[in-house]
This record gives C-alpha cells, sequence and structure tokens, in this order.
C-alpha cells in the first residue's frame, strides 16, 4: 500500500519595502526591506528575511510595520533573532 503525499500549500515568496516602529516606544519610523512567504491566499505564512535599508541591525523586540503606501499596519516581533507575527508569536 502506498502513501499519499502530505500536500502542503504551496508558498510564494513577496519581496518588498515598508517601515518599522518599535512598539509602545517614541521611537522614528525606519525604512525595512523584506521578504516573506504567503500561501494561496496571500495569508503570510513565514519570513525569510527582514532587514534595515541601510544594513545595520534590528534588535529582537516588538515593532509595527507599515506598507509602502502607508496604509495598513501589522505587528511584527524579533524573538531570538527569528521574526514572528500574529498567532505564530512565541515568547519562549
Amino acid at each position: 500500500m502506498a502513501r499519499r503525499a502530505k500536500t502542503e500549500p504551496l508558498l510564494r515568496p513577496f519581496g518588498g519595502s515598508g517601515r518599522l516602529r518599535g512598539r509602545g516606544s517614541d521611537d522614528n519610523w525606519f525604512p525595512v526591506e523584506f521578504l516573506t512567504y504567503h500561501d494561496d491566499h496571500g495569508r503570510l505564512r513565514s519570513f525569510a528575511y527582514v532587514r534595515k535599508e541601510d544594513g545595520a541591525d534590528i534588535p529582537d523586540g516588538h515593532y509595527f510595520f507599515e506598507d509602502e503606501l502607508g496604509e495598513r499596519t501589522f505587528r511584527w516581533w524579533k524573538w531570538k533573532g527569528k521574526w514572528q507575527f500574529g498567532w505564530r508569536y512565541r515568547g519562549d
């Protein structure tokens, strides 16, 4: 008897730019570029990278991300060097 292959949604890369600001602070917004992976329905599934446009490191913490048009804001977290979002956030 043969096993069926596990069918997982195809993830599509999406690169772009936007702005980040520390959550709960009066920090200034700073420009970032990113590469994320989305499912067929356009939902964010994972991060490849998020980095400042000038190449400087972004420390661990909670951030607000705003898209390049300034129309949508999301909460992103960096914990132990890995980017997380929404329900995938793990505080360990």
